[in-house]
C-alpha cells in the first residue's frame, strides 16, 4: 500500500514539472487548470481536495467540470466543494443530483477512468435537502447512503443522527413558535461570512465577527489559501437613531494575520471575551477598553478554564458570579460540553460538567445568559437539533438548570443557528444563520419574540451626563455602587461602569426590594452623591430610569431640573415603540402636530393608546449647532427652546383630548450644543444641520 502511494505522488510531482511556478499557488492551480491533461488536472484535484486545499480544487473542479458536464465524478466534486467552502446548498443540489445517478462504493477518486461518484454523494445530497427543508428527499438519500456505504463509514452515525434531526424538524415546522426574523441588511452582513454577534444589553451595541478583507487591503497577504477566507476579525456596530445600523467597525485590537473572533462582552462593554487559536487547540481571551480604545488581548489566565483541549466560548453572568464556558476536554457527554465555574474570594472554582440536562450526544457550544441571571441560551447539533446548529433554552428551576428545550421553528431552521444573544427584555435577540436571504455564508438575525420575555424583574437602566450636556470627561472615572438592602441572601454589592460612549449604565434588579444606589468618581473614590429607592412589586418586567447629570468641576451629582427631568419607571409593553429625529433650518424651532411627521408621530401613539396601551412616556433631546443666532440670546437657549417647544405642543395635544389625557407623559431629557466648531462657514449648511435637530422617542 504504502509503495503503490510514492509510485502514485512520484507521478503527480512528475506531471507538474512543466509548470515554472509551484502548484500550491492559486497562480500555479490555474496553469495546471488552463494547460494541464485531463488527468493531471484530475489527480491534483483529488490530492488538494485531501489536502484540505477545497479553494484550489475547486478550481480545478470548475475545469474538469468544462471537459465533460454531465460526469457523476465531477459533478460530485464541484457540489461537494460548494457545499464545503460555502455552504451554498442550493446551487450545490444539482451537481449532487446527477452524481447520485452514478455511483460506486469502490470509487477511485485518482482514476481517469473513473466516470461514477462516490456513495457520499447521497449523503451530501441528503444535507442539502436537509438544509433546504425537503425532509422526505432528505430521509431517502440519507437511508440509500447507508445501505449502500462500506459499514466502516463514520458517515453512517452521522446520517442515522440526521434521520432523527429529521423527526424533530418535521413536528416542529407543524407547530411554529410566534417569532420574527429580519435580515441586518448590507451595511451589516456582506458576500463575506459574519456570524458570532453579541448585542448589548440595552439594543445600541452590536458586536461581531466577520471574514470581510480590510478597507486599506492590508489583509490580503493574509488570505487563507485553502479557503480562500480572510482571517476571522471583530467589529463593533451601532444602532442609529433611525434604527439602522451603522457600518461595522474594526476593533483596535484586530491583526490581519490573527484570527480573533467574538464570544461575549460585559454589560459595561469596557471587556470583550474572544476566541483566538494562536496557542494551538484554541483558547479563550479578553481584551479592555482604556484609553479610548480596545487593547490587545490577553489570556484569560485560568487553567481550570483554559487548558490543553479546545476551549471555544465562554460567557460571565451579568451578575459577575458564573462564568459558563465550552470545552471537549475529557469526561463530557459528547464533543464540547458546557461547564460552570462559580466565583469565589480566591478566583473561579473548579470546573463543573453542566450535566444532561444541557449537555448532548455531540456538541454543545455558545452559551449566553439572560440580564436575571436565570435563562441559559446555547447551540446544540445532537438528536434534539432541527439540523446543524440549533438554540436551546433552560431556565434556574429550584436552584438547578431545567431539561434545555429547542425553541422551535422558525426560531431555529434545518441548517445551523448559533450565537443566540438577547437585549435586556428577553424579547429580541440577535443570531447567526445560513438562509435562504442571506448575503453570504453566514448572516446575522435580528430575531423578535413573544415568549422569551424576562419575567418578574426590574432592570436599572442609567444615563450620565454632565451639567453642559456633554459626555463626561476623560478624566472622570463614573462608578455607581449598587446595594441591596433586604435581598433574601442578604446585602448585594454590585458596582457599576458607564460605556464610554454615551454615558450608560444597565443592572438586574429584583422586585419589591430596597436599594441603595451610591456615586464616585473612581479615580479616588470621592463620593458624588447617593440615593435610595424601592422596586415595584409587580410580578412584570419593570425599568427603573435614572438620568443624573454631574458637576464635573466640583464633581457632584446634580439632580436634573431645567430642561433635563427624572423619567418616570417605564414599563415595557408589547407596543411598539417610535421614534422621529427632525432636522431645523438655521434658528427655526417648531414644528406642528397638524401636518407631516409629527402628525404621524401622535397618530400612531393615539392608536396605541385605542388599542389599550395604558401610558406613554415620550423623551426628548433637543440639540443646536454652533452657528451664532440672530434671534436668541445663545445656542444654548435655542437648544432649550427647541426641545421645551415641542413639550408643550405635545403635552397641549394630548392633554386636550378626553381620550388619551391623563395616558402621555413629555420630558426633556437633553438640550444641548455641539458639533463642529463655527468657521465663518454658515452657508455650508449641510455640515451644520446634522446637530439642529429634536429627537422623540416612545418608552
Amino acid at each position: 500500500m504504502k509503495n503503490s502511494l510514492v509510485i502514485t505522488l512520484f507521478l503527480i510531482i512528475s506531471q507538474l514539472s512543466f509548470s515554472q511556478t509551484t502548484p500550491w499557488t492559486e497562480a500555479g492551480v490555474r496553469e495546471i487548470a488552463k494547460n494541464g491533461s485531463e488527468h493531471s488536472i484530475l489527480t491534483n484535484s483529488s490530492m488538494l481536495t485531501q489536502e484540505g486545499y477545497l479553494y484550489y480544487a475547486e478550481i480545478l473542479a470548475d475545469r474538469l467540470l468544462e471537459l465533460k458536464p454531465n460526469s457523476p465524478n465531477y459533478n460530485y466534486r464541484k457540489g461537494f466543494l460548494t457545499l464545503e467552502l460555502r455552504r451554498d446548498y442550493l446551487a450545490a443540489i444539482p451537481h449532487l443530483e446527477i452524481a447520485t445517478k452514478d455511483v460506486n462504493p469502490n470509487f477511485d477518486m485518482y482514476s481517469v477512468k473513473e466516470t461514477s461518484a462516490p456513495t457520499d454523494a447521497y449523503y451530501h445530497l441528503a444535507r442539502c435537502y436537509h438544509y433546504n427543508e425537503q425532509l422526505d428527499l432528505a430521509r431517502d438519500n440519507y437511508q440509500n447512503f447507508i445501505n449502500t456505504s462500506r459499514k466502516k463509514s463514520e458517515l453512517i452515525t452521522e446520517s442515522q443522527l440526521k434521520l432523527k434531526q429529521i423527526e424533530v424538524a418535521r413536528q416542529l415546522i407543524q407547530n411554529p413558535v410566534n417569532c420574527t426574523l429580519k435580515n441586518l441588511g448590507s451595511n451589516v452582513n456582506t458576500k463575506y461570512a459574519d456570524y458570532s454577534s453579541v448585542i448589548s444589553f440595552d439594543g445600541s451595541s452590536l458586536y461581531l465577527t466577520s471574514r470581510r478583507p480590510w478597507e486599506n487591503g492590508k489583509a490580503d497577504g493574509f488570505v487563507d489559501p485553502k479557503t480562500d477566507l480572510y482571517q476571522e476579525d471583530v467589529y463593533v456596530s451601532y444602532l442609529e437613531v433611525d434604527n439602522t445600523w451603522t457600518e461595522p467597525m474594526l476593533l483596535d485590537f484586530c491583526l490581519p494575520e490573527r484570527n480573533e473572533a467574538t464570544i461575549a462582552i460585559s454589560t459595561d462593554e469596557k471587556r470583550v471575551y474572544l476566541y483566538e487559536d494562536q496557542t494551538g487547540n484554541g483558547d479563550i481571551y479578553y481584551s479592555d477598553f482604556y484609553n479610548n480604545k480596545f487593547n490587545d488581548i490577553k489570556l484569560l489566565e485560568n487553567s481550570k478554564i483554559n487548558t490543553e483541549y479546545w476551549e471555544t466560548h465562554a460567557i460571565v453572568s451579568p451578575d459577575g458570579e458564573l462564568l459558563i464556558f465550552a470545552s471537549d476536554r475529557p469526561g463530557g457527554y459528547g464533543g464540547r460540553d458546557l461547564y460552570f465555574s462559580k466565583k469565589t474570594a480566591n478566583g473561579w472554582s473548579d470546573p463543573v460538567n453542566m450535566g444532561p440536562n444541557i449537555n448532548g450526544s455531540k456538541d454543545d457550544d455558545a452559551p449566553f445568559i439572560s440580564v436575571d441571571n436565570k435563562q441559559l441560551y446555547f447551540g446544540t447539533n445532537d438528536e434534539r437539533s432541527m439540523g446543524g446548529f440549533d438554540i436551546m433554552y433552560s431556565e434556574i428551576q429550584g436552584g438547578n438548570w431545567s431539561a434545555a428545550k429547542n425553541l422551535g421553528y422558525p426560531f431555529n431552521s434545518t441548517n445551523d443557528d448559533l450565537f443566540y444573544t438577547t437585549t435586556v427584555d428577553g424579547l429580541t435577540g440577535y443570531i447567526t444563520s445560513y438562509r435562504p436571504d442571506g448575503y453570504g455564508e453566514k448572516d446575522i438575525y435580528e430575531v423578535k419574540n413573544n415568549f422569551l420575555g424576562v419575567k418578574s424583574h426590574t432592570v436599572l437602566k442609567g444615563e450620565v451626563v454632565t451639567t453642559d450636556g456633554s459626555l463626561l470627561p476623560d478624566n472622570m472615572i463614573f462608578m455607581a455602587k449598587v446595594n441591596c438592602l433586604d435581598c433574601e441572601t442578604g446585602p448585594i454589592n454590585h458596582i457599576l461602569y458607564t460605556r464610554n460612549r454615551d454615558g450608560r449604565f444597565v443592572t438586574g434588579l429584583q422586585p419589591c426590594k430596597t436599594y441603595t444606589l451610591a456615586y464616585y468618581d473612581a479615580a479616588d473614590e470621592k463620593l458624588m452623591g447617593e440615593e435610595t429607592f424601592k422596586t415595584d412589586c409587580s410580578d412584570e418586567y419593570r425599568e427603573v430610569i435614572k438620568r443624573l447629570v454631574i458637576d464635573p468641576v466640583n464633581r457632584v451629582v446634580v439632580f436634573p431640573k431645567d430642561s433635563v427631568e427624572v423619567i418616570p419607571d417605564v414599563v415595557v409593553t408589547d407596543y411598539k415603540n417610535i421614534e422621529l429625529k427632525h432636522y431645523f433650518d438655521y434658528n427655526k424651532n417648531k414644528l406642528t402636530v397638524k401636518k407631516g411627521e409629527l402628525k404621524d408621530f401622535v397618530k400612531e401613539i393615539k392608536q396605541q393608546l385605542a388599542d389599550g396601551r395604558k401610558k406613554v412616556t415620550i423623551t426628548i433631546e433637543s440639540s443646536a449647532s454652533y452657528v451664532p443666532t440672530k434671534t436668541f440670546n445663545s445656542n444654548d437657549e435655542l437648544a432649550k427652546v427647541r426641545g421645551d417647544n415641542m413639550k408643550y405642543d405635545l403635552l397641549d395635544y394630548f392633554e386636550s383630548d378626553k381620550e388619551t389625557a391623563g395616558k402621555v407623559v413629555v420630558v426633556v431629557t437633553k438640550a444641548i450644543v455641539q458639533g463642529p466648531a463655527y468657521e465663518h462657514d454658515g452657508k455650508n449648511r449641510e455640515k451644520y444641520r446634522p446637530y439642529q435637530y429634536v429627537f422623540l422617542k416612545t418608552e
